[in-house]
């Protein structure tokens, strides 16, 4: 009972940040991006926490449990691409995005290539939407599984408990919400991923008896290659992980925290903390995993191996403690999946039918937005699946879309609205084909879908002329004054 009453009191105190922050949020800035009035440490453990979401507590150890050292090249991926993100996109980014008054990506994307027409606003927002909603669905199928692991509520209560918390808070507070929870899920979520991991090599006896066990059970756990053999499994391995870290510059809800940041200054110092948060976490992640594995092989599900620890190695009321860090990050994710589709849809797609008189009716455009947007992710997530496939897909599909626009849209002067569209249209292609034609089994399908979403931005631009000269001027402009 007192695990239950701890769980129900960490969903109160998210419900609180809520009404606090929804006094706070007075414009439209305020509720889509906090005002850009988030401080290094917000900034960085909000930009982090909404990244990793349920998949990281679930996920990751789940594909350790099955899969060993293979997972390496994920982990891999992912600070490779969080270091790319901090160093090559995250300052250029909010100091742009300033330049050019643009409060959503989408926004930036339209002001950036000067689309008058609202081309790239209307496919950029349809795109966003779709793929969040699968992100979405991903973590309340997360919501679900642990509920059930940790209480056992029945799976569909879960999903609705999950969403109908996060709907609350984003509901009210929108992006100051959702950074000011951020920060304490993702600290929660800090706590937890240290903690586990060193009580679990307590428990199995200390690392070299963890090993001889795992060698028992499967004596190529410890390969990198996780004994996979021939070309294609083993590149296809390898890929994979390098495609998770290329996807970065194109996820909005990562994004949306750099344009938030007060002062573009304290980009290093986030850069720092966001790092360390991300190696820790991972890792711990995965060492959960690993040594769940060792003394739980039995375990059916091995998403929830995280809970079947907490649960066995932990003192009974401790377990309230553990389930509110899996549920942070779950939520912590899809609050921020939730409120860059809103925004996608309030500022990029409904303005362009309906007339807006006043910053107040778009905020409240955009709160119902969230609900609706929420509606359509429960019904997606209730046949359930595998909370790191269904992740996976919605993060090919974001960064072979938008990716390789961000990039040469902060640093390339040619680019074009014809090439930004073509871009966009060959990477969800691309995505959508490969990944229901099968062929994800042989290569992660983000890869080709970025690599021909590169190449369509490029030549595209180039036999259409580029862009015109007002538009190439002002953003020379913008690269003369970072200059000095």
């Amino acid at each position: 009972m007192i695990n239950l009453v701890i769980f129900i009191a960490y969903l109160f105190l998210l419900i609180l940040i809520g009404f606090i922050t929804y006094l706070r949020a007075k414009s439209y800035s305020d509720y889509t991006i906090a005002g850009r009035s988030n401080n290094k440490w917000i900034t960085a453990i909000s930009a982090e926490s909404s990244d990793m979401s349920g998949w990281l507590l679930l996920g990751l150890p789940g594909m350790a449990f099955a899969s060993g050292f293979g997972s390496i090249w994920v982990i891999i991926g992912i600070l490779a691409g969080t270091l790319f993100n901090w160093i090559v996109v995250a300052n250029r980014l909010r100091t742009i995005t300033e330049y050019y008054n643009a409060v959503t990506l989408i926004d930036y994307f339209e002001k950036r290539l000067n689309d008058n027409k609202g081309a790239i606003s209307l496919l950029s927002g349809i795109i966003i939407i779709v793929f969040m909603i699968i992100n979405s669905s991903a973590e309340i199928i997360g919501s679900g599984k642990l509920l059930n692991a940790a209480f056992g509520f029945d799976y569909n209560t879960g999903i609705y408990i999950g969403l109908g918390i996060v709907l609350i808070y984003t509901f009210l507070g929108g992006f100051l919400a959702v950074s000011w929870s951020n920060l304490v899920q993702g600290s929660l979520m800090f706590i937890a991923l240290i903690l586990v991991p060193l009580v679990s090599l307590f428990h199995v006896g200390g690392l070299n008896n963890a090993v001889l066990n795992l060698l028992q059970q499967d004596k190529n756990f410890f390969y990198f290659l996780s004994g996979s053999k021939g070309f294609w499994p083993i590149f296809s391995l390898i890929m994979g992980g390098i495609g998770i870290g290329i996807g970065y510059p194109g996820q909005p809800h990562i994004l949306t925290n750099f344009m938030s940041i007060k002062d573009p200054k304290e980009i290093k110092d986030s850069t720092l903390i966001a790092m360390i948060w991300v190696g820790l976490t991972t890792y711990g992640a995965a060492i959960i995993g690993i040594l769940g594995r060792a003394l739980y092989p039995g375990t059916e599900d091995p998403e929830q191996i995280f809970i079947v620890l907490s649960k066995n190695l932990f003192p009974n009321y401790t377990l309230g403690i553990f389930a509110a860090a899996v549920m942070a990050a779950i939520l912590s994710s899809v609050s921020a999946y939730l409120l860059v589709a809103a925004a996608s849809f309030a500022s990029n797609i409904y303005t362009r039918f309906i007339k807006v008189t006043n910053e107040n009716q778009l905020i409240l455009v955009q709160r119902i937005s969230v609900v609706i947007i929420s509606v359509l992710s429960l019904l997606m997530s209730l046949s359930g699946g595998l909370v790191f496939k269904v992740a996976l897909y919605a993060w090919g599909g974001l960064a072979a879309c938008f990716g390789p626009l961000v990039i040469f849209s902060l640093y390339w002067p040619k680019l074009n609205k014809q090439g930004a569209i073509g871009s966009m249209i060959v990477g969800m292609v691309t995505i959508l084909l490969w990944y229901n034609l099968g062929l994800s089994n042989y290569i992660y399908e983000l890869i080709p879908g970025f690599t021909l979403s590169i190449l369509s931005l490029l030549i595209i631009s180039k036999i259409t002329g580029g862009p015109d000269k007002t538009t190439e001027e002002k953003f020379l402009n913008y690269l003369l004054n970072q200059k000095r």
